[in-house]
């Protein structure tokens, strides 16, 4: 029987933590190869011959497997998880230079930080479903990145209190700034915080800043010399704990009218997360067009970027301690019972339930699944279709609104993920960076992140979770599509090529690392594409036939 982790355990038998690491480390890095350098199948080549993968294939993810086979000049063996996944590291090391080395070397960080996180996990309880367990479930990362734990510029400790992964909670640092060294949206916007009751003396402001920022910014010349003339005023850390979310530097807490989406000078996956200030812009060019859409879009809420805060240097160069505040809606303890859906379809944890099967017990999975399509699909698209904004609606921004029992929102957050056609754009927008794009590539976006990586990733886990077939999944989603033609403009036109084309646009997690370049420093901050099969074509065309038959 294939399956997701070695296996099976004796009730009774400890879980091996380095084991379960093997087999998510392998699952991700596999998936990326056969689709980013082998255009699919089950054949991978390391030296002195091949890996297959067999088992059954699936349309939606990676697919479990029975064995792993190296085929070579004597014969064919079977391989452990963890000697195919040395040997692929070996060939990424031998056969593509620096950057397959670096790729390399992050791949194994990445299994390192999986085994940690999972020996930890597996001493405690799962939290209770919600939005806040959600935001921390995700310890094996996503599966469509080839080191999808991969964090750099955090020491242990510093990982423990900060991050979703360790379920830690932080609290802010405040600086007290004259005027002429702050530049915002509303200078003081920091004061309707949780705990910042002491306000500044006249003519200055707050700046609340991560902790983790700050440690390394004091450092710079530049600031070390505004604290020693006590331009800068150091407050220390101030209020109460703030929750990591999945993003690891977006901030939560229930009582907060804000999220924080704060600069970090760590490094996750592709790129070093700091607030570009094309970003900043753009959350607030957005804001009052995503308020004049409230209520249009049915189920559809999309969660605003409006505000924003950061040092103003008097080089004018970025200082690191940029900070966004977007609108807070989960303000129930414990955010409630929205939950994103990358929280919903991570791997559990061997003997564990995922979140989406804990959620839907009871519940009928293709009812779920039809309430789930019209709150996260039909809306986006009829968005895209009314006014050509396509939104990176991938699994870590899409949460659903779960209070009763089936889907009945779809919550869209982070602005840096907006690509506005260029035929529907105002000189305002155009005049951003990297918001306006071709439809082409506006396209692409949508659905790589709204198709591949958000409704397959649902399906699949259905499908693994043993709740609804991908097949059936896969029908479902065709048929609400196949709705969505009728839509009179590029949404509906979009629609009917997801329906249609042998092949459907995804992001290249993979080539991103070869390149070896970040994410965010790549024109247009935009990764490579590449190109997966699509199972819709060819499920519309057996429907066909089963009708004429």
């Amino acid at each position: 029987m294939p399956m997701p982790f070695p296996g099976p355990h004796h009730p009774t038998a400890p879980l091996d933590p380095a084991a379960i690491a093997d087999a998510a480390s392998l699952r991700a890095l596999l998936i990326c190869d056969l689709r980013e350098l082998r255009g699919g199948g089950r054949i991978v080549p390391v030296a002195g011959g091949w890996i297959e993968v067999a088992g059954p294939a699936m349309a939606t993810g990676p697919a479990r497997w029975d064995a792993l086979i190296h085929h070579g000049p004597a014969g064919a063996r079977v391989l452990s998880q963890a000697q195919a996944l040395a040997l692929i590291l070996e060939r990424l090391d031998r056969q593509h230079g620096p950057t397959g080395q670096a790729l390399a070397r992050r791949v194994r960080a990445s299994h390192q930080r999986i085994r940690t996180l999972v020996r930890d996990r597996l001493a405690r309880p799962d939290g209770p479903a919600d939005f806040l367990t959600a935001e921390q479930a995700m310890v094996f990362g996503h599966w469509m990145h080839p080191c999808p734990k991969a964090l750099s510029g955090m020491t242990l400790p510093e990982e423990r209190a900060m991050t979703p992964d360790w379920r830690g909670a932080l609290r802010l640092h405040l600086l007290d700034l004259p005027a002429d060294l702050i530049e915002a949206t509303d200078p003081d916007l920091a004061l309707s915080l949780p705990g910042m009751t002491d306000a500044p003396a006249q003519g200055r402001h707050l700046l609340p800043v991560h902790p983790l920022a700050w440690d390394r910014a004091r450092h710079d010349p530049r600031i070390a010399a505004l604290l020693a003339r006590g331009v800068i005023r150091d407050r220390g850390p101030v209020g109460p704990h703030w929750w990591a979310t999945s993003s690891v530097r977006t901030l939560w807490r229930a009582d907060s009218p804000w999220q924080l989406k704060m600069s970090l000078p760590v490094t996750i996956t592709n790129s070093q997360r700091v607030n570009k200030r094309h970003e900043m812009l753009a959350g607030a060019a957005m804001a009052p067009r995503i308020a004049a859409m409230a209520g249009r879009f049915g189920p559809l809420r999309l969660v605003s970027d409006p505000h924003w805060m950061t040092l103003r240097l008097p080089d004018g160069g970025p200082s690191g301690l940029e900070v966004i505040l977007r609108d807070n809606p989960w303000r129930q303890p414990r955010g409630g019972q929205v939950m994103q859906v990358g929280g919903l379809v991570t791997e559990p944890l061997p003997g564990r339930l995922s979140l989406l099967a804990q959620v839907m017990a009871g519940l009928d999975p293709v009812a779920w699944l039809r309430a789930y399509l019209d709150c996260a699909v039909g809306p986006v698209v009829r968005l895209y279709d009314t006014t050509g904004i396509a939104v990176e609606a991938h699994q870590q921004n899409a949460l659903l609104d779960l209070s009763q029992g089936l889907p009945t929102r779809c919550d869209i957050r982070d602005n840096q993920g907006f690509y506005v056609a260029e035929d529907r754009a105002t000189p305002d927008l155009r005049a951003i960076p990297q918001l306006v794009y071709p439809r082409t590539e506006a396209e692409d976006a949508l659905t790589y992140a709204l198709i591949v990586n958000q409704v397959f990733g649902v399906i699949h886990r259905m499908d693994l979770d043993g709740s609804l077939p991908e097949a059936q999944g896969l029908t479902l989603l065709a048929a609400h599509l196949q709705g969505l033609t009728a839509l009179p403009g590029h949404g509906g036109a979009l629609a009917q090529a997801w329906l249609t084309r042998p092949t459907l646009a995804a992001k290249g997690n993979l080539l991103t690392q070869l390149g070896g370049v970040d994410e965010l420093l790549i024109p247009g901050e935009r990764a490579p594409m590449i190109r997966v099969a699509n199972p819709l074509p060819a499920l519309a065309a057996r429907q066909r036939l089963s009708h004429v038959a």
